[in-house]
């Protein structure tokens, strides 16, 4: 039987035995996620502490546990930068990192991550964060992971346009990022930049991009309430779609070029409750675990994914009664769907139009058309648009807008 790692500590205390039990269970547990979802109907375990102290006590608790072996930790659940020393010195085989802070001390991050000495990724969100500056002991204390760190992202989540650019950095970031010897990747949302960290990101050779530059196509002043996005032309990793989870509550229509985007950014989308229909541009390696978790869609283009089968597309089509146009060109689907979704259209009595290319499918399909069921064939192999010159050219065009 599994049992979830956040509801360990509460079983021990039920007996002595479940005690002996569950303290010899913890050498497996090298992932801890605890996410925060802002329009989710299903809240997090947190939710049942009534104070803040309390739910620091039971992470304390739990990272005491397992945070020796953890490799990847998002504590987004939790809201408080007091959990930061707690994790630097529980989780000292830390690769990820990701939190979210709505109550920020600047003494209590003074040398944080000093412990944490494999850490290759940090995103830290700052959500209903008013200071204008972002602390300047948060960044001081990068220089502890300058040797492993690649991957960085700071994100001020704002929730209407004119709230952009109000955040900044503080002057010795410029000297910081220097220092950061491995880093490659270095995202912002919501926080402006000065010419001197351009200059410093650029001549360091770092590809930086802001995640909220793709909004700027948008005319409406609060983009929270915008109900189509395109993102075909833009770099979208996890972390946007996780942004656009828990800003955009209206989102119907998104099109994203997906070559970045992991399992963990389909379970972000999944949990947009309006969406209908979904597009997804380009290749990666995504798989059943999350594309399962898509639901009520009306429109749906999976990505190129050969780790793409039967189960979850059926699963996808289960949960989606009206759904009119699935697109599964480049996956892993067999005849064995077209036949699952036929009959389903059929049951419905709703028509279903299904895409798949030329290669996917050998067998004579059409004996499976009906009134409810349409097949087509998209003849030429439509080519897979990659992490080229020049789609990067295009995310550093949309940089250039902060110092126009």
């Amino acid at each position: 039987m599994y049992l979830p790692a956040c509801e360990r500590p509460k079983i021990a205390l039920v007996c002595q035995k479940w005690k002996r039990v569950l303290d010899r269970c913890w050498f497996d547990v090298k992932k801890l996620e605890l996410i925060y979802w802002k329009y989710n109907e299903y809240p997090s375990c947190l939710m049942k502490f009534p104070t803040i102290d309390r739910e620091l006590s039971f992470l304390r608790t739990l990272l005491d546990k397992c945070g020796h072996r953890l490799t990847k930790l998002d504590l987004t659940a939790y809201c408080h930068c007091n959990i930061v020393p707690i994790i630097n010195e529980s989780c000292p085989n830390l690769v990820q990192l990701r939190l979210r802070f709505s109550y920020v001390d600047d003494a209590i991050l003074y040398n944080s991550f000093s412990c944490l000495s494999k850490l290759e990724k940090l995103t830290i969100i700052f959500q209903f964060f008013d200071d204008e500056c972002i602390p300047v002991s948060l960044i001081n204390s990068l220089r502890n992971v300058a040797d492993t760190l690649t991957d960085l992202n700071l994100l001020v989540w704002t929730y209407g346009y004119g709230e952009i650019g109000f955040h900044k950095f503080p002057e010795e970031i410029t000297c910081v990022i220097p220092e950061l010897k491995a880093l490659k990747i270095f995202g912002i949302a919501g926080i402006n930049i000065s010419r001197a960290l351009w200059d410093c990101v650029k001549n360091h050779k770092i590809f930086f991009f802001s995640y909220y530059r793709y909004y700027q196509y948008k005319k409406d002043h609060a983009f929270n309430i915008t109900k189509d996005l395109d993102l075909s032309q833009y770099r979208v990793t996890d972390d946007s779609l996780y942004i656009i989870a828990n800003v955009m509550m209206y989102l119907q229509v998104l099109y994203v070029f997906c070559e970045w985007v992991t399992d963990d950014g389909i379970v972000a989308i999944s949990k947009i409750n309006e969406l209908h229909t979904l597009e997804f541009i380009g290749c990666n390696k995504v798989t059943d675990s999350s594309i399962k978790l898509l639901k009520n869609l009306k429109k749906l283009k999976l990505p190129s994914s050969s780790k793409i089968t039967d189960y979850s597309v059926t699963k996808v089509l289960e949960n989606s009664p009206d759904m009119e146009e699935l697109y599964v060109e480049d996956t892993g689907v067999t005849i064995e769907f077209i036949k699952k979704a036929a009959d389903i259209s059929n049951n419905r009595k709703r028509l279903l139009r299904l895409f798949y290319s030329s290669v996917t499918f050998t067998p004579d399909i059409k004996q499976y058309k009906s009134q409810y069921f349409d097949v087509h064939i998209i003849q030429e192999k439509k080519q897979n648009i990659t992490a080229s010159a020049d789609v990067n050219i295009m995310f550093i065009e949309n940089i250039k807008v902060h110092f126009s």
